[in-house]
């Protein structure tokens, strides 16, 4: 069952941050997971394979900055979500905090002041989600697509590489259907050939991971499409789904983080900046 958890801390002292910090994310939530069961924890960091979770960057008021990054401002709240496909993950979390009630980020404790979760069934996913003939995905924080066999990253939100990765993902994590080779096929005809980009506001965003570097788009993109049924369902049951899992690469770093607007008349406004 897809979950998420969002935390609000408070830092004991003065703290500083990257720029980006989804991998400071991912690593507080490892951390989390290896205190009560530290061989999920490292099954989570390995393997070549897609992750059953996804993290979104680290939330803060800012008291000062520099070109490397912020220091966090102790009198207010910092945000971190935590997102999981299956419910053995989730529970670990849940298992951590029903004993501790701190955290800590480098050497400096952050209390634990609420903690908000949300959740459907995979089967609700598909319940509620009803076919539109035009809808947005806001793109919040710098989202990448892999491409095989080149050395570089797509940065576009092309319909059929978006919700083709989503739809091998939901087969691999779902409790509820899972879609044939045929109908994967049959999915993936009608994306390439009926739902297409109407409208989009994008950029290009270079953010570093400790040595590590890699660029992403950010801001929104409006899908159409003229014919809906089956496809068109599933199309919006995966975009929803979408808002659990990230999407692209580095899911896990705080890449990818989306939010679906299904919302009528949509106004085209400017979110392509991305900040703490």
């Amino acid at each position: 069952m897809p979950a998420e958890f969002s935390l609000e801390l408070y830092s004991d002292r003065e703290l500083f941050l990257p720029r980006f910090t989804g991998y400071i994310s991912r690593g507080l939530l490892l951390n989390i997971v290896r205190e009560v069961n530290p061989a999920v924890a490292q099954n989570l960091h390995e393997g070549n394979r897609p992750k059953p979770y996804s993290v979104t960057p680290i939330y803060f008021k800012a008291k000062t900055r520099t070109e490397e990054g912020f220091t966090v401002d102790p009198m207010y709240p910092c945000r971190v979500k935590f997102r999981f496909l299956r419910d053995e993950d989730g529970r670990l979390v849940t298992q951590y905090f029903l004993k501790k009630t701190t955290v800590s980020i480098f050497d400096v404790s952050l209390q634990i002041a609420s903690i908000a979760i949300r959740s459907k069934e995979f089967k609700e996913l598909e319940e509620e989600s009803t076919p539109q003939g035009s809808f947005r995905i806001y793109f919040k924080t710098p989202t990448y697509l892999a491409t095989l066999g080149s050395s570089y990253h797509y940065l576009f939100p092309e319909p059929t590489r978006i919700f083709l990765n989503l739809l091998r993902l939901w087969n691999i994590y779902t409790t509820g259907r899972k879609y044939s080779r045929e109908e994967f096929i049959a999915y993936k005809d009608w994306v390439t050939k009926q739902l297409g980009v109407s409208e989009h506001r994008l950029a290009t965003r270079l953010v570093y991971m400790g040595r590590k570097k890699a660029k992403g788009f950010v801001g929104w993109a409006t899908y159409e499409s003229k014919t809906m049924g089956q496809w068109g369902k599933l199309t919006i049951t995966l975009a929803r789904f979408a808002e659990y899992s990230n999407v692209g690469g580095n899911r896990t770093g705080g890449f990818g983080v989306v939010r679906l607007d299904c919302g009528k008349g949509i106004i085209a406004t400017d979110t392509s900046g991305w900040s703490h």
